[in-house]
């Protein structure tokens, strides 16, 4: 199966549960055994959603350790690995490469941002792909990178490499400049990092998505693809608008914590994030249960 068809689809980008601080991995199986009988093409983990910047290597791990093993075996598991120098993101791409991972998503570094020039980061991704046992996907997210954001003239560089096969755009840019950017000739797919551009992405030429809101309405986000794929394109349309329109008056607007207020009560179990965050007050999730209700989602 080519990559391209390996991430055509809709990801959830899971969240890491958490209780008393520590990782609830009993409850990340239950949550991924809920997922597998969806129409979800796979799971993101280790991304903004699943914090990964406040577990520790050991943490990470055994995250990709249970949701590999609880996984269905057609499911497609990609794995954030980002670290700050192109060595220690090799070094942990390494620890990944025998845990049932599909793919690795890599943010640029960014902690010397005015020097991340597009040299530097075609250099960077170049030498991590070229070590890699597992395929590279690029991780567009300024808002979470000091605003780097990769170029369409990066891209066009990195599709031509055999082991960079994919990107998710979480940025503010037109994702058209990103499907355009890449060689017709090559093996590389194009995905939507939130709804707000799901079906703008589709429409474009984006294979699919990696949406917060399939952390609790994963079906919600499946059906709107298909729709698009069946070729309706005014009831994908609708579906869009409706579901921009929910993320923005609930979850959206309340961050991780307010995603794992949204899985709390729609089945899953999403419970606090991990300190320095702090989950949502509770008039404001009186005010996500309202909205969820008005919807007939509750």
């Amino acid at each position: 199966m080519g990559h391209i068809k390996n991430l055509s689809g809709v990801f959830a980008p899971v969240a890491t549960p958490f209780r008393n601080e520590h990782v609830a991995l009993e409850k990340l199986s239950e949550n991924i055994l809920k997922y597998n009988e969806t129409d979800l093409k796979g799971y993101m983990i280790l991304g903004s959603n699943g914090e990964f910047r406040s577990v520790n290597d050991d943490e990470a791990l055994q995250i990709a350790d249970v949701v590999a093993r609880h996984k269905k075996s057609d499911k497609i598991l990609i794995a954030g690995a980002a670290r700050e120098s192109s060595y220690t993101t090799v070094e942990f791409i390494e620890k990944l490469s025998d845990r049932g991972v599909d793919y690795v998503a890599i943010l640029p570094p960014h902690y010397f941002v005015s020097k991340m020039t597009d040299e530097v980061l075609i250099r960077h991704y170049a030498w991590v792909a070229d070590r890699s046992k597992l395929p590279v996907t690029i991780y567009n997210a300024p808002k979470f990178r000091a605003g780097l954001l990769i170029s369409a003239q990066v891209i066009a560089r990195l599709a031509e490499h055999p082991n960079i096969v994919g990107l998710k755009d979480t940025s503010q840019e037109d994702i058209a400049k990103y499907v355009k950017a890449v060689p017709q000739d090559a093996e590389f797919a194009v995905l939507a990092g939130s709804i707000s551009k799901f079906y703008e992405g589709l429409v474009k030429g984006a294979v699919g998505g990696v949406l917060s809101l399939a952390d609790y309405l994963p079906q919600k986000c499946c059906k709107l693809l298909q729709a698009f794929l069946a070729g309706d394109r005014e009831k994908a349309r609708q579906m869009d608008e409706y579901l921009r329109t929910l993320s923005s008056r609930a979850a959206g607007k309340f961050g991780v914590a307010g995603l794992k207020a949204a899985m709390d009560l729609l089945g899953f179990y999403g419970g606090p994030p991990r300190l320095p965050l702090v989950a949502i007050a509770d008039s404001d999730k009186r005010q996500l249960e309202a909205v969820l209700k008005k919807e007939g989602l509750l």
